[in-house]
């Protein structure tokens, strides 16, 4: 059953467009993730569908009832509520509404990774149409059947999850890469048969002062046939050079090649360390006798449920007050969501080049593997977006003298593209990051060690997110764990969710009450 139809539908904004849409059928129980750049249209897209935006022209076929899970939509309450506890009832309030279309724009934003899977298994359970924008590859991966990229002002489709999509997109490039590659060695090879045929047309000889009279004639009549056969060829050729088919260049890739001073480098084994920490705010206890020890030259994720202090964590080492003991070599370079460390009246160019060590060279490179391109590194920092804004601020520390980086979720804010972008520049960092970061495919793929926030104290694992969680199921196996005490764990996993969701206060006080009646069991059993 076709549950959406879009027919010659073109969005303009002033001389931009924003893309033009020939033909799109969305069918029933389609899940469809929209991706593209910040500024495509993605969420322009699901305000056409949903009616909240007119289109230029065109029209569209609804069928069935709709639900718009929005970015931090208003929820009515009588009590103040976080970011993530607002999109949390925002998202139990659509599926209430048993829609047949639901459509959600970046539903995952303000959650920790425990509400994260919440949400990525009721949209799992959900049987309608889903239309999808999210950053998040892992949600896009597990929910998704097909992917619609907004991309040049095209919508254009590919069947399948996020990972199928990039293996597509890659596909597709190094077939533009050979095709390109072909096109020039024929262009080249046609322009110099051109360039020679003409040159030995020009160079017939005329008839040696020797030769007679009749061989002079003879002589003349096959220079001029030969000449007239070379410039035959040479038209020809030039016929199917102006014929050949013309490849655009792809995109460059930009390699990174970060210089790293040798004073600059952590020879100690932990970059920081306490053998014995506490930690409160607001009289709220975050941690007791914990200890911490952040190895030198790792990538670190700090991880935890919101609320839990991952960031209160973080500024006590910026204090560098005598809780932590903090190696003399460290130079911190810190990443936060105010951006205080840009200057908005210079260029992006300009702000990034200011105190660090590395080319000109290294710093476009930098930049374009975050999207900012070409003439782009001229633009004044305060005429930027606010994605555009943490792109910058994360490509000025990068290539800075620091060699201790701290970023405090480096990933909101940007589009997929540029959060692949920033691992691989992460990855090829020499120096030390500690990072807190709620995408978990972007922590598995950047961070070698991980360090969790568990009954007010820290565990460290030495390795990756995935590894982590493997350790941990097979701990579980190992220590025989009673059913009972499963059973109780999983219950208090669930009850984290239903608090966040739950309303009224009277229930949600019984449900606060059963969880820490299970905290104390689990704690004696």
């Amino acid at each position: 059953m076709e549950r959406i139809r879009l027919s010659n539908i073109t969005k303009n904004y002033g001389d931009r467009k924003i893309f033009e849409i020939p033909d799109l059928i969305i069918q029933d129980g389609q899940k469809i993730g929209i991706v593209g750049k910040n500024g495509v249209g993605k969420s322009t897209f699901l305000n056409i569908i949903s009616g909240d935006i007119k289109p230029d022209s065109g029209n569209i076929k609804i069928n069935g009832k709709i639900s718009y899970i929005k970015q931090l939509d208003e929820i009515g309450t009588n009590r103040k509520i976080s970011g993530g506890e607002k999109m949390l009832q925002t998202i139990n309030l659509s599926l209430q509404e048993n829609p047949d279309i639901l459509l959600a724009d970046e539903p995952s934003s303000n959650l920790d990774i425990y509400n994260i899977e919440y949400v990525t298994k009721k949209l799992k359970e959900f049987k309608g149409t889903l239309l999808l924008i999210s950053h998040d590859r892992t949600i896009l991966d597990e929910i998704c059947n097909y992917i619609i990229e907004i991309e040049n002002a095209e919508i254009i489709e590919y069947k399948g999850n996020y990972s199928s999509y990039k293996k597509q997109k890659n596909e597709k490039l190094e077939r533009e890469k050979f095709e390109y590659s072909q096109y020039v060695k024929e262009k080249n090879r046609l322009e110099h048969a051109i360039i020679a045929s003409k040159n030995s047309a020009k160079s017939m000889r005329k008839a040696p002062k020797r030769m007679g009279n009749s061989e002079a004639r003879l002589h003349k009549r096959e220079a001029s046939e030969i000449k007239e056969k070379l410039e035959g060829h040479s038209k020809a050729l030039e016929t199917r050079l102006n014929h050949l088919e013309i490849k655009e260049k792809p995109l460059p890739e930009y390699n990174i090649y970060f210089v790293t001073p040798e004073s600059s480098k952590i020879k100690s084994k932990n970059i920081v360390s306490s053998d014995d920490f506490s930690l409160e705010i607001n009289h709220k206890q975050l941690l007791i006798h914990a200890k911490i020890y952040i190895p030198s030259n790792k990538k670190t994720a700090l991880l935890g449920k919101n609320g839990i202090g991952k960031t209160t964590l973080i500024r006590e080492i910026l204090s560098k007050n005598n809780l932590f003991s903090i190696n003399p070599q460290a130079k911190i370079g810190y990443f936060s969501q105010d951006l205080s460390i840009l200057d908005e009246n210079i260029s992006i160019l300009e702000n990034v080049m200011i105190d660090s060590i590395q080319s000109e060279t290294t710093i476009r490179n930098v930049l374009g593997n975050l999207s900012i391109k070409d003439n782009k590194v001229y633009e004044i920092v305060k005429n930027l977006s606010g994605g555009e804004k943490v792109k910058v601020a994360l490509a000025k520390l990068l290539v800075s003298d620091s060699n201790f980086l701290i970023l405090d979720e480096p990933t909101n804010f940007l589009d997929i593209e540029s959060i692949e972008g920033l691992e691989l520049l992460i990855k090829q960092y020499a120096g030390t990051v500690l990072l807190i970061s709620h995408d978990k495919r972007f922590v598995d793929n950047v961070c070698d060690n991980i360090i969790i926030f568990k009954d007010k104290k820290l565990v460290q694992f030495d390795g990756n997110y995935s590894e982590y969680l493997k350790y941990e199921e097979n701990k579980v196996k190992n220590k025989g764990f009673s059913n009972d005490k499963l059973l109780l764990e999983f219950r208090l996993t669930k009850l984290d969710s239903e608090i966040a969701l739950e309303n009224d206060s009277a229930k949600r006080l019984l449900l606060e009450k059963e969880r820490e009646e299970i905290l104390s069991k689990l704690k004696n059993s």
